[in-house]
């Protein structure tokens, strides 16, 4: 089997790739504050429909939103953790790091790294490494230019 067909369900392979990429940007933030002197911390926040008043949307799932707060002396800043994790599974994306919620995009919009895929359509997971290890490593670059 080649890499996933894009063409039968555009977002079948993101949705391959989205929660190992989250798992490796997780861990490749953690080493790169490590060795930091920015300070990190992370926030989960839960936002329902209609604040769960309305029975008819209260079963509904909630938009999850990760957040890393990074301090170092008197800077505080914030990045979406989506936005980066974006970023890894898809070619040439452009994050917004500061972006309030969570990007909802259209077929076509975005397309998938399959360059994440090895040749029998698995996830090379040496790829997505050295991407999630990239995109860190750009993003801190990042906030030394500010």
């Amino acid at each position: 089997m080649d890499h996933p067909d894009p063409g039968e369900n555009p977002w079948q392979p993101a949705a391959l790739l989205i929660q190992p990429a989250f798992i490796r940007l997780i861990d490749q933030l953690r080493k790169r504050l490590e060795t930091s002197d920015w300070k990190g911390s992370y926030e989960t926040l839960e936002i329902y429909p209609d604040d769960g008043n309305d029975p008819a949307t209260a079963a509904e799932m909630p938009q999850v939103f990760y957040w890393l707060y990074l301090e170092r002396q008197d800077r505080r800043l914030r990045m979406n953790l989506w936005e980066l994790c974006y970023q890894i599974c898809f070619s040439d994306y452009h994050p917004c790091l500061d972006r309030e919620g969570i990007a909802d995009f259209q077929v076509g919009e975005v397309q998938t790294d399959l360059s994440l895929f090895d040749p029998e359509g698995d996830i090379d997971w040496h790829q997505l490494d050295r991407k999630a290890y990239r995109v860190v490593e750009e993003a801190f670059q990042t906030l030394s230019l500010d």
